[in-house]
This record gives structure tokens, C-alpha cells and sequence, in this order.
């Protein structure tokens, strides 16, 4: 029962003004884990900023539901709780995304694992299927499901059921080969499609490797790291991809990265019910940026109050003048020697270092420029930000 599976997508490419669908982004991920927890969140960075990827691209507005860290926001409960209350037309889209510990009974009669939704210590109360939150979501009516989770699915002792990859290093470019790439995968099909990182009664691993720096670095879990690089790969050079072949991908490149494990190589699996769907209309790639949908999180919630403030002072749909106007909004929220760090889409190559002050006023100045992803944050007395990560999304 060790490890995780987070499935995600990422898509890249157009939004309208005011969406009538929406991109439902859910996240379960055990971020606070003694023994996974940091390779758990590289997990859940890099789906986060997928997932605003995707949404924008295919021009759904994006409603998030994230639940990690404390044991009071990442139990089942909130699981529970969050799948009743779930309200999508169906013309909406649900992603649900799940990295942590798992598992299976061992009388279990799905291929498909459990969740351990406990941060550190778990009764068997804690466990909940991954194929039934795929069956509760369809149950739902969205146009389209897809459930990924990176987490182990061995056997869980005394357990019995009741009856070279990595992404892109430089911003995100939206354009329309990178738009057509998402919108075959989430547009031009309907139904669901689940994913687990290994196979039945087998564990999963969390992947490591060294930059170009020398350090060793945690990729999150073998399968999250092999289909968000596969995924960029295919966007990169504007190659239309299936989800299956998208997965068989990933699938392969798994088996032959853990082909030394002493507990042999890891295996993921996937159920694919989808078909083909009458194409939705194209939308402009270049949009003004989308205000905020509150979600259940409140760190959640202020990121993207900054996320937005940031983007109203990069985004060229935005007068220049309002731009430069907009610098001093955006200026409330940091300190005076407040540090901007902008990353990759790996999440982890530094593009550029400077002050909040400089870093605004190139944003004001800067062209072909879409939106300010905010991926971490340190905040001082006052709540007034010291350090910010972001990621950057251009078009073309």
C-alpha cells in the first residue's frame, strides 16, 4: 500500500467570455503523508496547473474542488461529501484526480484500487473505491468523466469487502495546433475513462530523477510523471492523440522505468468507455482572464485572487493603459522585497527570478501573453506575500 496515482490532463487552448460549460477539477491528494507526501505534492502542483491548461484551452471555465494537507480537508468524508453535492449539466466536464497511499481487498473483484483517505494513520473506514467514484460521476451526467489515481493496489492484510520525461521547462504556448490536441481528447469524444497506476495486487512507486543542476528531484508518482510528459509531448508538436494511446504511452514508458523493482515492474491499467461526440464549436484562443469560481479551499481561493490580479496586468485583451493601472491592485498583495520565482511546466526550472516590483512592470509591458498560473506562495506578517512561484501561459 504504498503510493499514490493521480491522473490528470492537461489541455491547452481557448475560453470564451462567458463559458455556459464547465471544467470540474477535482483533487484528492495526501500532500501531509510521512512517507510520500513531498513527492504527493509535485503531484498535485503539476495537476492543478494542468488543469487551468486544459480548461483554457478548450474555453470550459474552470471550478476547482482540492482537498490536501490537514486530515480535516484530505478524509473521506469530504469525498462523500463533495460527489453528492456535485451539480454538472451535461455539457460539463469532470476531472477527478487522486495521488496517496491505496490499496485492494482481498476479495476485491475490481481491477480497479482503493483510496486511503487518512493522512498518516487509517482504519479500513478511510478506503474508497476509485471505480466507484467513476460510477458516482457518470451517475452524475457530465458529457464527459475521467478519474485517474496514482496509488498502490495490493492486497491490504486483513482487508475483506463487504459482498525521460518531464514537461516543457519554459511557459506554457497556447496556439491553435496545442488547442486542437485538447479538443480532440475532451471535446470530440463523450463517456469516461478510468486509470489506476498499477495492476491488481501490485505496489506503486514514486520516480526521482537528477536536473540538470545535479540535484535529485521527486517527479511524483510513475504514472502522473509519464502521461503529463507524453501529454506535452504530443501538444509540443500539435499530434492529435487518444486517451488510449495517450495511456498505452504511459503505460510502456512505466513498465520500462520499474523493470528493476524487486517487487517487479509497475503496471498501470485503464477502462476506456468513451466515443465519439459531435465537435463543440471553436472559441477564440485569446480571451480576457476568467474572474475566479470559488472553490471549497480557501488557500485555494487566495492564490487565484492573485493568480487573477496578475493577469490583469499581463493580458493583452486588457487595455495598456488599464494595465498599468491594474500594477497597483496587484501591488496589496506582495511585500516590499517580495521575491517572483517563474517556472516551467515541469514545475521545478527556474525561467526567470526578480522583485514584485520589476516582475509587474513586465507583465505590463508584455505581449502575446494570456495568464498568471500561481503555483506556491510564503506569506509574512500580515498576510503580505514574500516568495510566489508562477507559471506562465503565452499564446500565438
Amino acid at each position: 500500500m504504498k503510493r499514490y496515482l493521480i491522473s490528470i490532463i492537461l489541455l491547452c487552448g481557448l475560453a470564451f467570455a462567458v463559458p455556459a460549460q464547465t471544467f470540474h477539477a477535482i483533487i484528492f491528494a495526501n500532500t501531509k503523508n510521512n512517507d510520500i507526501g513531498t513527492s504527493v505534492e509535485v503531484d498535485f502542483q503539476r495537476m492543478s496547473l494542468e488543469f487551468t491548461t486544459m480548461a483554457k484551452s478548450i474555453g470550459y471555465n474552470l471550478k476547482k474542488y482540492y482537498f490536501y494537507g490537514a486530515p480535516s480537508n484530505f478524509n473521506r468524508n469530504n469525498l462523500v461529501s463533495c460527489l453528492r453535492n456535485l451539480d454538472c449539466t451535461p455539457k460539463d466536464i469532470v476531472f477527478f484526480f487522486y495521488s496517496g497511499h491505496g490499496g485492494r481487498a482481498i476479495n476485491e473483484t475490481s481491477d480497479f484500487p482503493e483510496m486511503i483517505l487518512a493522512v498518516n494513520h487509517s482504519t479500513f473506514n478511510d478506503l474508497y473505491s476509485l471505480s466507484d467514484v467513476y460510477k458516482q460521476i457518470r451517475k452524475k451526467g457530465p458529457r464527459l468523466a475521467i478519474v485517474m489515481g496514482d496509488l498502490c493496489n495490493s492486497e491490504i492484510e486483513g482487508y475483506y469487502k463487504d459482498s525521460s520525461l518531464g514537461g516543457s521547462k519554459s511557459a506554457t504556448i497556447i496556439n491553435k495546433g496545442t488547442c486542437d490536441v485538447y479538443r480532440n481528447l475532451f471535446l470530440n469524444v463523450k463517456g469516461g475513462f478510468i486509470a489506476a497506476s498499477s495492476e491488481p495486487n501490485q505496489s506503486s512507486s514514486c520516480y526521482r530523477f537528477q536536473g540538470e543542476d545535479g540535484k535529485i528531484y521527486e517527479g511524483g508518482g510513475y504514472l502522473t510523471f509519464s502521461f503529463l510528459g507524453f501529454l506535452q509531448d504530443y501538444v509540443d508538436k500539435g499530434e492529435d492523440v487518444s486517451w488510449s494511446q495517450l495511456f498505452d504511452d504511459a503505460i510502456a514508458w512505466t513498465k520500462y522505468k520499474t523493470q528493476n523493482r524487486k517487487s517487479g515492474a509497475q503496471i498501470p491499467i485503464y477502462k476506456d468507455d468513451l466515443s465519439m461526440a459531435t465537435p463543440e464549436p471553436v472559441q477564440p484562443v485569446s480571451t480576457p482572464p476568467q474572474e475566479p469560481i470559488q472553490s471549497n479551499d480557501d488557500d485555494t481561493n487566495y492564490r487565484d485572487k492573485v493568480a487573477y490580479s496578475l493577469s490583469m496586468v499581463c493580458n493583452e485583451n486588457i487595455d495598456r493603459l488599464e494595465r498599468i493601472r491594474n500594477i497597483e491592485s496587484a501591488k496589496h498583495y506582495f511585500a516590499g522585497s517580495a521575491i517572483v520565482q517563474v517556472v516551467g511546466c515541469d514545475g521545478h526550472t527556474i525561467v526567470n527570478t526578480s522583485n514584485a516590483n520589476r516582475y509587474l512592470n513586465y507583465l505590463s509591458m508584455a505581449t502575446s501573453m494570456d495568464q498568471i498560473v500561481v503555483l506556491d506562495m510564503k506569506q509574512e506578517n500580515g498576510n503580505k506575500i514574500s516568495y510566489i512561484k508562477v507559471h506562465e501561459l503565452h499564446y500565438q
